[in-house]
């Protein structure tokens, strides 16, 4: 395995872990990616779920989940910061650490790539995209998440975001183009999440929002590519 690079801008550490477990907002969102992931999961792959790669897996409480969901997968995640993958505590899968840009794996090893709110983070997300798609299998499956442009630089005006974070943000349009020019095929491409603390009935009003095109409100953003 090729040693991960020098910390850079965008990497995240145990404080990320920590704030999941005691911050609703932070809980809500990985809840409600994770929920997004597994139903274009569902979806996109009912029968194709055999390896699957969640890059930038943190401490791993998404592909958890994902693994509860499909039991006989091989469920690998890959984590830049070592402080993350030692907060670990799920032995049913195996967290990697290495670059998103500069995949450990070898071609063609995955049935299905995740990464949710990972490309913001990226100094080259091209790079990861072209990565992603080398380690899929043939028609496999890449299904990604990154918050909505506008509605997170007011998230950083008010303070609820680290702006230093984030190195550039992507809404629909541009997510669609720079997976076409990857090479992938757009299969799902949409705007979820109308709260960032989470309120009962939302999804159904999400899928009224959608159904009269008032989805602009929405929060956060999905896309699914094919190889």
């Amino acid at each position: 395995m090729r040693n991960p690079k020098p910390a850079q801008p965008g990497v995240l550490d145990k404080t990320y872990a920590l704030g999941r477990q005691t911050k609703k907002s932070w809980r809500y969102r990985l809840k409600r990616r994770t929920y997004e992931i597994i139903r274009s999961i569902n979806k996109y792959c009912p029968s194709k779920k055999k390896s699957i790669l969640d890059i930038g897996a943190a401490e791993g409480l998404m592909l958890s989940a994902i693994k509860r969901m499909s039991p006989e997968a091989k469920c690998v995640g890959l984590e830049y910061s070592k402080e993350l993958i030692e907060r670990n505590r799920d032995e049913k899968i195996n967290l990697v650490q290495g670059d998103a840009q500069d995949l450990p794996f070898q071609n063609d090893s995955f049935d299905i790539v995740t990464a949710a709110a990972v490309i913001e983070h990226l100094p080259q997300p091209a790079k990861m995209l072209a990565e992603a798609r080398r380690v899929l299998k043939k028609d496999g499956v890449l299904i990604m998440t990154t918050p909505d442009p506008f509605f997170e630089k007011i998230a950083g005006m008010i303070g609820h975001l680290d702006k230093e974070k984030h190195l550039e943000t992507f809404n629909l349009k541009k997510l669609k183009k720079c997976l076409e020019d990857a090479g992938f095929q757009i299969l799902l491409a949409e705007k979820f999440m109308l709260s960032p603390m989470g309120f009962p009935l939302e999804l159904k009003i999400e899928k009224l929002l959608k159904l009269f095109k008032l989805d602009f409100i929405l929060l956060n953003q999905i896309i699914v590519g094919k190889k």
